[in-house]
């Protein structure tokens, strides 16, 4: 178990400038200090009532980009969020987040995604379906997110309808994405010219004659002095994207809807994907989203809210998942043909044919992934007369991806030149090399992975406001079951919180947070642990020196100190729990490299 120890001293200012405002409620700073931010409570704050480290990206900044998820669409976004892009076919290049930089050298820096206040993966959501997302930055951000929220925390808000509204809106988007910055590599003659240069640097003989680099030089003799530009023989330079939406938001005076459907279709950059009948081999990432959030008033202070998400993907790859990029960094130009006089598939015993980018993309087959995911969850809020709450909230999300693979071998060969002085102005030729064999394409399929997560939560409120005094506290009691591929990877975890807000005249403001939680993957006595976090602010700008200010909207001074605590173990990679778990009957923690014991191993454990 982890232990962090944050004091964090901040200085937040709103300034309005007219030239770049954008609406009228940004005109006056409205729009920056009204807007309510979720840090698990069941009654969301505004930006001037909390003392809370928090940055919000708005849904007109999230949807400006046709990408593919909302994680790409906030890349460079959000004060405090570092994010790295992604490289690699569109199914695989996803961004990196860090909230406030590395926390520790270690893998174990991924902050906790949330969506509608439940951890969810990022890369299933598409920005249509994002009202806004926040960035908790600091201990009194994610206190009530227990061991999870160590790392800061990345909250996603899905849009909701209105009321006595209607609106329908259709959209679609053409994308052409270019490799505008590919590798470029050196030609068969500068390659032959460098490695004989190394060698003789060592003492060694050229290994590649006169006439050899005349051959590189001019391309006489192209199936055994070959130069081949892989980059340019493997992909093309274009690759298109098409977007559909459809969409309905809207309400009545008790019902509130909003629904959407999109479609992601993406070609990759395969320059020969087509040479086979009745199949391709091209890097294909197709995506459907279904999406239905409702809002059901059953009284005037009984709240019914339901969120529904529905995914289907299809990733298509050629051969068996093959790496083309590392097999383009590989193999030199001179390597081989890409296929030889007979024509079959070049390669040869020094650089073996199944490293042929371009046989790889096209001859060996292709595999398939079929994704599957819903999410699901409902919140339940009643209102009592005196200012008291109940929420209770159950979820429970599925993921699975079945795998077929329809891959295949291929035969390769060529004849190499032996190294000896050229007959009349020609090579002598060694007998044929032939590597590799054909078969028939593959028919295999199975489970790849699975991902499952039950979430339960129960809680009280109170908000009162007497004159200049403003209360609000809440007791939060949840629940999480979660399991995913793999041996000893079921996790529980429950934590146990309180929550209290003091604020007096808008301008003094005093937060404290508990929070007790317990995590399976922990040791037995170790499995419990409090997180106490205090933090308090001080609205300079709703002082009465200050007020009716024209130059300045907003100025806050906060602090908070909290402890942290987290349940990753020695070895886990990216929190992964298939990376490191707590074995009861071995009293262990178990990674892949190594079993850590609190216990004599040898000796009989009551369990």
């Amino acid at each position: 178990m982890k232990t962090k120890n944050i004091l964090t001293l901040a200085l937040l200012a709103g300034l309005t400038l007219p030239a770049m405002s954008q609406t009228a409620e940004d005109k006056t700073g409205n729009g920056f200090i009204d807007r309510e931010i979720e840090i698990g409570l069941d009654n969301n704050m505004t930006r001037g009532e909390s003392t809370q480290s928090v940055s919000v990206i708005t849904n007109d900044r999230v949807n400006r980009r046709s990408a593919k998820n909302v994680g790409t669409s906030i890349l460079g976004q959000g004060n405090g969020l570092v994010s790295l892009d992604g490289a690699g076919t569109t199914f695989v290049a996803n961004p990196t987040f860090y909230v406030r930089g590395l926390q520790t050298l270690n893998s174990n820096t991924k902050p906790l995604i949330l969506v509608d206040g439940i951890e969810r993966d990022i890369t299933f959501v598409s920005a249509d379906e994002v009202e806004s997302v926040q960035i908790l930055k600091d201990a009194a951000a994610t206190a009530l997110y227990g061991y999870k929220g160590a790392n800061g925390a990345i909250s996603i808000t899905t849009r909701r309808g209105e009321y006595n509204s209607r609106s329908v809106r259709f959209n679609y988007d053409h994308v052409m994405n270019f490799q505008i910055d590919r590798p470029k590599f050196v030609d068969s003659y500068d390659y032959a010219t460098a490695m004989n240069q190394a060698l003789v640097a060592d003492g060694q003989p050229e290994r590649y004659s006169s006439d050899a680099l005349k051959a590189f030089r001019d391309g006489s003799f192209p199936y055994q002095y070959p130069d081949v530009n892989w980059v340019d023989r493997t992909f093309r330079n274009k690759g298109i994207m098409n977007k559909y939406l459809a969409e309905m938001q809207g309400g009545g005076r008790k019902v509130r809807y909003f629904t959407l459907m999109n479609l992601i279709s993406d070609n990759g950059f395969i320059g020969n994907s087509g040479e086979n009948a009745g199949y391709s081999t091209q890097d294909k990432y197709v995506r459907g989203n279904l999406r239905v959030n409702l809002d059901i008033d059953l009284s005037p202070k009984t709240l019914l809210k339901v969120n529904l998400l529905g995914m289907l993907s299809e990733v298509s790859q050629p051969g068996k998942q093959a790496d083309l990029w590392s097999m383009i960094y590989s193999v030199p130009s001179l390597a081989f043909p890409v296929k030889d006089e007979t024509g079959a598939w070049g390669g040869n015993s020094i650089w073996s044919g199944t490293s042929n980018p371009v046989a790889q993309s096209t001859a060996a087959g292709y595999c398939k992934l079929h994704e599957r995911a819903l999410f699901a969850d409902m919140t339940l809020r009643h209102r009592f007369s005196s200012g008291l709450g109940l929420s209770v909230r159950l979820g429970y999300d599925t993921y699975a991806a079945l795998c077929e693979d329809h891959s295949k071998s291929y035969e390769y060969g060529m004849t190499t030149a032996q190294n000896v002085p050229w007959v009349d102005g020609r090579p002598v030729l060694n007998e044929r090399f032939t590597g590799g064999f054909r078969t028939e394409m593959s028919t295999d399929a199975g489970n790849r992975d699975y991902r499952r997560r039950f979430v339960a939560d129960a809680g009280l409120n109170y908000d009162r406001t007497f004159g200049r005094h403003n209360v609000y506290a809440q007791l939060k009691y949840s629940y999480e079951y979660a399991n995913t591929t793999g041996i000893n990877t079921t996790v529980y975890r429950q934590n146990a919180g309180f929550f209290g807000h003091y604020a007096y005249a808008g301008r003094y403001i005093v937060d404290l947070s508990l929070s007790y939680q317990g995590s399976s993957r922990l040791a037995r006595g170790a499995q419990w642990a409090f997180s106490p976090v205090v933090s308090a602010a001080w609205v300079v700008s709703n002082e009465d020196f200050l007020k009716g200010s024209q130059w300045l909207n907003h100025l806050k001074i906060r602090a908070s100190y909290g402890i942290l605590n987290a349940d990753y173990l020695p070895g886990m990679t990216g929190c992964d729990p298939s990376t490191g778990v707590w074995i009861y009957d071995r009293q262990c923690y178990s990674t892949p490299a190594s079993e850590y014991y609190f216990v004599d191993p040898t000796a009989n454990q009551e369990l």
